[in-house]
Formats: structure tokens, C-alpha cells, sequence
């Protein structure tokens, strides 16, 4: 592995930890068995991530044999194994942006051999999620700042993301590809809320 992606991913590892359920992660993250009522509430709010080009998910679970080709291919190791505890989720990739979020590489759609995973042509055909601005925490839009570090990060800006007043970021859902990049970017780590801006997903853990 490069030595520059051995650091990203310490960084990340670390910033999970410093969330709370960096331990969990890290099982999550071997495909150790968790107990499904340790999966994070906040993950489960969001929704589950597909990787990009992913079908929708009574197909996806079909079609997936679990033979972690796509995760062997994601270079930024964004892609993860959910838990055999996870019932019918178990051993299937999925993301969590806030850690390690997908580049739109594609590569994953390449490496699937049963189309679980469909081959994009470009990243603006991507739909795993939504971006969701919290104008509360997001310091462009609540006035204790200007940032702009989502919209600098976004393989779609000025589609998926536009600025207004202070940088303040709107998201446009029919263009968003849900990536995550914005929500790994954010500067605002609040405790309780973590990231002003996060991406959620319509599919469910369970």
C-alpha cells in the first residue's frame, strides 16, 4: 500500500475512534461477527451506503455473492464488508462517508462479475445517496464562519453543490452522486450531531 494512503488511513482510523465506536469499525471493517444492536444508531438514521452503481437492493442482494472483488478494488479502501451478524447484509459492501468516503473511481462496477455493482461510464451517473446540509451546524450558513471545504472537495461542484452567500453550500439532489466526499471534508465535528453536512441513503440495515 502507499505510503500516503497507510497515513489517510491512520488519520481516518483515528478519526473514527475519536467518534466513539472506532472499536466497532474495526470489526466492521473485518467482517468480524457484531451484534446487529451494536450497529451505531446514527449509521442506521443515515441509511446504507452502496457503493456506487449498486442495484436496488432486493436485486443487489440476489445478484451479490459476497466475493469482495469490489472492496479489492477500491484503492482508497472506502469500501467495507458489513458483519455476519448483519443478517441479510452479511459479508455485502457498503460506505461510511464520514470515515472513508468513495473518490467515484468506479472501479468497483468493473470488478463486480454478477452486475450487483453496475459499470458507470462517468461519475455523474452515480447514485448511492444524498447529501444533507445542517444549517445549523454548517458555520457558512449559521454565521460563525465561511468554509467551503464540501463544495472544494465535490467531483460535481457547481451541479451537485453550489455556494451562496459566505460559501454557504446548497446540495442538488437530482445531480448529488452521494459519495460522501463533502461529509469527510466537513471541518465541523460536533459530538453530538458529528458533521454539518452528511449524506443519507433510502436503504435500510435491516
Amino acid at each position: 500500500m502507499p505510503e500516503a494512503m497507510t497515513r489517510r488511513r491512520m488519520l481516518l482510523q483515528s478519526a473514527a475512534a475519536a467518534t466513539g465506536f472506532g472499536a466497532l469499525l474495526s470489526l466492521m471493517r473485518c467482517g468480524e461477527s457484531v451484534p446487529a444492536s451494536r450497529v451505531p444508531p446514527d449509521l442506521v438514521r443515515r441509511g446504507l451506503l452502496r457503493p456506487p452503481g449498486a442495484a436496488e437492493e432486493s436485486e443487489f442482494l440476489a445478484r451479490c455473492i459476497r466475493c469482495q472483488r469490489c472492496a479489492e478494488a477500491c484503492e482508497t479502501d472506502a469500501i467495507l464488508l458489513a458483519p455476519r451478524a448483519a443478517g441479510r447484509t452479511a459479508h455485502t459492501p457498503y460506505i461510511i462517508a464520514e470515515t472513508s468516503a468513495c473518490d467515484l473511481c468506479l472501479a468497483c462496477g468493473k470488478a463486480c462479475p454478477t452486475r450487483a455493482l453496475k459499470p458507470l461510464r462517468s461519475m455523474s451517473d452515480a447514485r448511492m445517496g444524498t447529501a444533507v446540509v445542517d444549517k445549523r451546524l454548517c458555520v457558512s450558513h449559521n454565521g460563525t464562519g465561511v468554509c467551503g471545504a464540501c463544495f472544494t472537495i465535490c467531483p460535481l461542484k457547481g451541479k451537485a453543490i453550489t455556494q451562496g452567500k459566505h460559501n454557504a453550500p446548497e446540495v442538488h439532489d437530482d445531480s448529488c452522486a452521494g459519495c460522501g466526499l463533502c461529509e469527510e471534508a466537513c471541518i465541523v465535528r460536533d459530538q453530538k450531531d458529528g458533521r454539518a453536512i452528511r449524506v443519507r441513503s433510502s436503504r435500510s440495515w435491516s
